[in-house]
Parts: structure tokens; sequence; C-alpha cells
């Protein structure tokens, strides 16, 4: 392969390369300036660069912007990808490292919170290096996110029911009561149909719950007598047909109390776990059994907040230390 400068194409006086790529592609662009030496250097460049692609593939020379644009002009999801694209100026794909990804992203999102690095930072430039590998200009590269410290969510107990009870109509807070005391799930409660619950006898059938079997629960008498009254609506025990008509009744009935606002998730099944373990003591078998969940290990991880086991080994290990130590002055 060989590329050669010419004036013979455009405006006079202004050098153009022309000539054939070693795949044996036509290669013809002008290199926009009247300097002789210039347009040599230009000529020498692309060459190199045409040799490199044919060598070792398009990551050698491509950087990690033009992927990105490349990504973004396909359809990808560009919103975020300006930061971390300017930490990682002039890499090429041949040489970017999963080590320089993060620390491009730290830098990039500096004092951020590690999900929010991740969102914005780790995530799109995942994107872009595997839009990269479909196209054939970058091997592999595997990218871990950084730890995520998540906040423990909080339990309610009856005062949170009892300042938001004025607030909701008697269906609200009967479906409140409902997830509150039998742990399930909002979209169990509002699925509920007349043939699904038996206010004589105070029990639920749930044909299908999230694991895939039936399950059944107790109504407490409180959601018992709000139910006898009030016929169903919509052809739902408790009339919401979807989750947002009842989670902005919520919403509403929270700031009207002046409480801060807890998903239906906390309020329900979150708070039953929690409660049954922290004020009863019961076990996370017993909790698993009575909710419905899958593995006992979830409810541990999840809604259990307190560590027994710790403090039981710190109570036998400070025996010896129970009476109070002489001050040495």
């Amino acid at each position: 392969m060989h590329l050669k400068i010419t004036t013979r194409f455009g405006k006079a006086g202004i050098y153009w390369i022309d000539g054939r790529s070693p795949d044996g592609q036509r290669v013809r662009h002008s290199l926009k300036t009247k300097d002789a030496g210039r347009a040599e250097e230009l000529r020498a460049h692309t060459e190199k660069q045409l040799w490199d692609i044919h060598m070792y593939g398009p990551g050698i020379v491509m950087t990690f912007e033009e992927a990105a644009l490349a990504y973004a002009n396909d359809g990808g999801e560009a919103r975020y990808l300006v930061k971390i694209s300017e930490q990682l100026h002039g890499v090429t794909l041949a040489r970017i490292t999963p080590q320089q990804i993060r620390a491009a992203a730290k830098k990039a999102l500096s004092g951020r919170a590690a999900s929010t690095i991740n969102r914005q930072g780790i995530v799109p430039a995942r994107a872009v290096i595997n839009y990269a590998h479909s196209q054939g200009w970058c091997a592999p590269i595997k990218v871990a996110k950084f730890e995520e410290t998540k906040p423990k969510k909080k339990a309610v107990g009856d005062d949170y029911l009892t300042a938001i009870k004025p607030y909701l109509d008697d269906r609200a807070f009967a479906c409140v009561l409902f997830i509150h005391t039998t742990g399930r799930r909002i979209g169990e409660a509002l699925a509920l149909t007349p043939n699904d619950v038996n206010l004589a006898t105070g029990r639920v059938i749930i044909d299908r719950t999230k694991n895939g079997d039936a399950a059944t629960a107790k109504l407490i008498p409180p959601v018992i007598a709000i139910l006898n009254d009030l016929p169903p609506r919509n052809g739902l025990v408790f009339g919401y047909v979807t989750y947002s008509g009842f989670r902005n009744a919520l919403r509403r009935a929270c700031r009207k109390a002046g409480v801060e606002y807890l998903a239906s998730h906390q309020l329900g099944r979150h708070s039953f776990a929690t409660n049954l373990h922290e004020n009863e003591g019961w076990t996370s078998k017993a909790i698993a059994d009575a909710g419905g969940w899958k593995t006992v290990r979830l409810v541990e991880d999840t809604y259990i907040h307190t560590n027994k086991a710790a403090d039981r080994a710190t109570d036998l290990l400070g025996t010896n230390w129970a009476h109070p130590l002489k001050v040495v002055k």
C-alpha cells in the first residue's frame, strides 16, 4: 500500500490524499492544507493508521470517545457519556483497562455516592465497550461496579398508621392494615376479588404469589368490619385497579398527616418482618414461613436489622468485665 498526496481534486492548492488501504479499499479525502510539508505528515500518519488497523484491528487507533459517539449515533443512551468520555480522552480501545474506567468514573463524579458513580459512570462505559466489542473493534473487558451501601429501611408501628388513617378512605386504610399485618405483597392485595375472601371466617386465598405458590392469609377484625360495610369496587376487594392509584392516595395522606411518605413495601412486608423479629423475638425461619419468603437468608439479609448473634458474643466475652473498672489516676 502507498498513499500519495495530490492537488488535482477540489480547490486549487489544497492537498488531497489518494490511494488504497491494505485491504484494497479506496482512500481519498482532503487534507485541508496547502502546506506540502504538513500534507506529507498527514499522509504518513494516515498510512500508519491504516496499516495498524489492518494488522491489529480498529481498536488499535479508535478511541473511547469515538466508540462512544458511534454507540450514541447507533441509538445508544448518550445521557451520561460526556463526563466519562472527557476523562478517557485520547485513550484507545486497545489500551483501555477496567482500572482506567473505574478511575475515570470516580474522577468524573467526584464526591458522589457509589450508586451514582455506577449508574452514571460505570454502566455507560460498559455499554460503550460492549457495543465496540459487538462491532469487532475491541476485546470484551469486565468492569466491576463500586460497592454500594444501601441504607436500612425503617419499620413503622401503630403510631404511623394512626397518623395517616384520617386521611385515607376506608378501602385504602383496610389495604394498609392488611399488608401491615399479613406481610403480603401489595400486588397480591390489590388483585384480591370477592371470591378470594371469606369475611365470615376471616380467611383470604391468594391463588398465585410471586414465588408461584398459593397462600392463605388471615384478616384482622378491623379489616373485616370495614370490608363488611363496603361492597366491592371495580370487581376488587380493595377497589384499586392500578398500584399508582393506591400509591397516590397514600402519598396524599402522608402529606396531609405531616409524616414521611413510605412506600407500601415498607409499610407492609418490611415492617411485618422487622416488627416480628425486633418486638416479638420471632426467628427468621418463622418469619419466612409466615410472610411467604422463599428463603430464610432473604429475610435475614433484607429485613432484619439487628445482629443478635454479635450481641450475644459481646455479652459472653465481656462477662468478666461486668463490674465497674477502677480509674487509675
